[in-house]
């Protein structure tokens, strides 16, 4: 399998840039890339782990044999942090777009030039595999790293948390640091695009939010609210109920995209692991995701409690 295979894996610049990263480890590597490719689109990467200054994961040869995976990447300074940080506090524009799940290449650039990068150069990280093979990297390597590229890709606030803050953290530390005389005045310009011709025929793709709670979180609680957490569930409910009412009468086709974008995500789940992630009650979860094994949507080993989930090939 190709790279190229790959790469439809992953949607935006930022996961396309991880894979770049994995393609510039050289002609001595290319063969152990390739692999590494193949062997994470088979599903072979688990346990895979992003926290500050590391990625851990294990991932099987084509043998069955499960080596042991760790890349070290120092976090950067306090002082390149204040840098960043002062970038993202300068543009509004920044924050709405981190608060979408998103991240423009302007702050991505802003925030590496005040030194933090975001995309790892895997010739300088610590690279560690149990595996017995030899090179600039291994395929147990090279997979994990593309297994990476994919979750950084789904949600870019992992590529802040890698480098030692959450998005959260970084969000209102910005807030904080706009409020200051000392930081420049906030871009409040807004850029509107006009809809010309029949507003029914464009095409619209709601989705639920993976978050949405985030925007109360950044402006903080309102006032006379001491303790902010009951008005977050309420505003997380709030939000399940207007996605389920939306849909109207699809809201079971909706449930099920749901439930099948989050089992692409995990490659293979269980009906726990599912309703975890979905915040759901683990039988309803079980009984939608047998009616989809029944319908050919999603395929299905074991039975019962023990039983094992991953989407059909589209």
């Amino acid at each position: 399998m190709s790279a190229t295979d790959a790469r439809t894996e992953v949607r935006h610049w930022w996961g396309q840039r991880w894979l770049d990263a994995l393609d510039a480890t050289g002609a001595g590597a290319a063969r152990a890339v390739r692999r590494g490719h193949g062997l994470a689109r088979r599903g072979t990467v688990q346990d895979l782990a992003l926290t500050a200054g590391s990625i851990t994961a294990s991932a099987s040869d084509d043998r069955g044999t499960r080596a042991r995976v760790e890349l070290v990447w120092p976090e950067p300074d306090d002082a390149a942090w204040t840098r960043a940080i002062e970038a993202l506090s300068g543009q509004l524009r920044y924050t709405a777009a981190l608060l979408d799940g998103a991240l423009p290449e302007e702050l991505a650039e802003d925030i590496e030039a005040a030194g933090v990068d975001l995309v790892p150069d895997l010739t300088v990280l610590t690279v560690r595999c149990s595996c017995e093979e030899r090179g600039p990297i291994c395929r147990h390597v090279a997979a994990v790293v593309v297994a990476a590229a994919v979750q950084v890709d789904r949600d870019p606030g992992l590529l802040f948390e890698l480098r030692g803050r959450s998005r959260d953290e970084l969000l209102h530390r910005a807030r904080q640091g706009s409020a200051s005389p000392e930081q420049p005045d906030l871009d409040l310009t807004v850029g509107l695009e006009v809809a010309r011709g029949d507003l029914e025929a464009i095409e619209l793709h709601p989705a639920p939010s993976d978050d949405p709670a985030a925007l109360l979180r950044h402006l903080g609680p309102p006032p006379g609210v001491d303790d902010p957490e009951p008005l977050e569930a309420l505003v997380e409910r709030a939000a399940e109920t207007a996605w389920r009412l939306a849909a109207g009468a699809g809201s079971q086709a909706a449930d099920q995209e749901l439930l099948l974008t989050e089992l692409r995500a995990q490659r293979t789940a269980s009906a726990d692991s599912i309703a975890s992630a979905l915040g759901r009650d683990v039988d309803e979860v079980r009984d939608a995701l047998d009616r989809l094994f029944e319908a050919g949507e999603v395929l299905r080993t074991g039975s019962g409690e023990r039983a094992r989930y991953r989407a059909a090939a589209s």
